[in-house]
């Protein structure tokens, strides 16, 4: 009765127009194609997930000594470590104002897109900082100046160090929030600005250079840097994909000869814009 009562809201939704809800409907006229299509994304997820794994071991394996060469690199150019500082503030408090200035900008200007870049890319952030702090607190990986390069991980134990003040931030290495929040603001400008072409250019320049601040800086390993760019790229691209649909509790009422049927689901139609 249930799956009766979701058929009949689909089919319902896709007479209305809905592009979700009309493809649902032709999937299901194609079970076949429906089955297929499941394995497939499936399969790509795996092939996703696995593939993040290898490159993050990889580079977990060799991260003692590319600190090392970067370190080395930072010590024969002393220009490194000056502009070091400055570029990572666009992981932190100029990532803000950008947004920000965004939203702002929008509002005087009456101009959508900077206004919803503004508002996407600070929604992204907030979700990518969640996420990130979560993986630091179970992780509890130590930061490469603490032990002059010695790589270990506390688990979920250096979250509870860092209550101590001489070990305050020393066990919250994985991953790196500064490149996390780079990579989200980048990703929320380029997607929006997409058909300007040295728009992304330009967004995900910054936050490479973030990236490698961190490990100028000798605050993060490599493995650090690339995860959390990774985890910023992905958190900002679903919040932009869902942005303009609508959730909200619909109602449900469906009668036959022998019974009467009442659900509540949630509605994740795309808004018209």
């Amino acid at each position: 009765a249930v799956v009766a009562v979701n058929r009949i809201r689909i089919r319902h939704l896709a007479e209305g127009g809905s592009k979700s809800a009309q493809a649902l409907e032709r999937l299901r006229g194609n079970q076949d194609r429906f089955f297929a299509a499941i394995v497939l994304l499936q399969n790509l997820f795996v092939v996703l997930a696995s593939s993040i794994g290898g490159i993050a071991g990889f580079l977990i394996a060799a991260d003692e000594d590319i600190r090392d060469a970067v370190q080395g690199y930072a010590e024969r150019h002393p220009w490194v470590g000056d502009i070091g500082p400055v570029v990572t503030e666009m992981g932190a408090a100029g990532a803000l104002a950008t947004a920000g200035a965004f939203f702002g900008a929008g509002l005087i200007f009456k101009d959508e897109r900077a206004r919803d870049t503004g508002y996407l890319a600070a929604s992204a952030m907030a979700q990518t900082f969640l996420l990130d702090n979560v993986l630091k607190g179970l992780t509890g990986r130590q930061r490469p100046f603490v032990a002059d390069g010695e790589d270990h991980w506390s688990g979920p134990a250096g979250f509870f160090k860092s209550f101590d003040r001489e070990n305050g931030g020393r066990y919250s290495s994985f991953t790196s929030g500064h490149t996390a929040t780079a990579f989200t603001l980048a990703t929320v400008v380029a997607l929006q600005y997409r058909h300007r072409t040295w728009v992304p250019v330009l967004a995900y320049a910054v936050a490479a250079g973030v990236g490698l601040s961190r490990l100028t800086m000798d605050h993060h390993w490599m493995s650090d840097v690339v995860v959390g760019a990774v985890v910023g790229h992905l958190v900002a691209r679903l919040v932009v994909r869902n942005h303009g649909r609508r959730q909200r509790l619909v109602p449900v009422l469906a009668c036959s000869g022998r019974a009467i049927m009442f659900s509540i689901h949630y509605d994740l139609d795309p808004v018209d814009r």
